[in-house]
């Protein structure tokens, strides 16, 4: 990992997210970069545009500000020793902001803070903003919950569902996992127990022991009448401390968090999610 890029609009849930992206890059001794986005709403009258052009200059001014006071506060925090901290004022739409830089100045990791919100069930997840840049780019995207303890990783939780896709997104987990000397388990979850559902599970674990011979790896499969409950049960257990599923995974992720949108918010608000491409 080079660069990390974490947004913030200075909220709770931005601060927790920022102060998260802050650890990860000291510990991996890499540079962060904090983004904080403003735009012109629409404008229909020129007298209106040049006050409105004056406040976002204002705003800029004052994230700037912040910002400063914020790298200051990390670079103290965390030493010289550590990487470097910056940051960027832009005016963009956020997601267009994170693909623009993530495409052309390096970026690899982009850690979010979430609350949820939205129609969507993705947006019911992990909110619209973080599901807007999550599309827009093609790096991991660490979301984190408002609620998440900010800790170094120590147990890992990947979400596979016997795709091709899944081997080179499990190689991506256990060597970020190695860098905290995190513990990593392959984890399965239905409803149900079949013989096409176990000669799945064996070929594809058979086959990825084969592919990666310089791993131990740690395979669960799970069934449960309720898949939620299952999966929720397995993290509870083990104390995961973050869950990382594959984005093209949409049909396993729609699965395990179809329920009520209390029940959705109440569990999201507590454990990151890592989102790989």
């Amino acid at each position: 990992m080079n660069k990390i890029l974490c947004p913030t609009d200075f909220s709770k849930t931005a601060t927790n997210a920022v102060e998260f992206a802050a650890l990860i890059a000291h510990h991996l001794q890499v540079p962060l970069t904090i983004l904080h986005v403003v735009h012109l709403p629409l404008i229909d009258t020129t007298e209106v545009a040049l006050a409105a052009t004056e406040a976002l200059d204002d705003q800029k001014q004052f994230a700037r500000h912040k910002l400063e006071n914020l790298c200051a506060y990390l670079t103290q925090k965390y030493g010289n020793g550590s990487g470097k901290y910056d940051f960027i004022v832009k005016e963009a739409l956020l997601s267009d902001a994170v693909k623009q830089m993530c495409r052309h100045d390096g970026f690899d990791m982009v850690v979010i803070g979430t609350s949820g919100g939205g129609n969507s069930l993705e947006e019911l997840l992990i909110g619209s903003n973080t599901q807007a840049v999550i599309e827009s780019v093609k790096c991991p995207v660490l979301a984190i919950p408002t609620k998440a303890i900010v800790a170094p990783f120590k147990h890992l939780v990947y979400g596979y569902n016997y795709q091709p896709e899944d081997a080179e997104a499990i190689r991506y987990v256990l060597k970020f996992a190695g860098l905290f000397n995190a513990e990593v388990e392959i984890v399965h979850v239905s409803s149900k127990e079949n013989a096409d559902t176990h000669t799945k599970a064996q070929r594809f674990q058979e086959n990825l022991r084969a592919e990666l011979p310089e791993f131990s790896l740690r395979f669960q499969e799970i069934v449960h009448p309720d898949e939620v409950e299952g999966l929720k049960g397995f993290l509870t257990t083990t104390q995961a401390d973050a869950f990382v599923v594959l984005k093209k995974h949409k049909g396993f992720l729609s699965n395990l968090f179809d329920q009520s949108l209390s029940e959705q918010m109440t569990y999201q608000t507590k454990l990151p999610m890592l989102i790989l491409h």
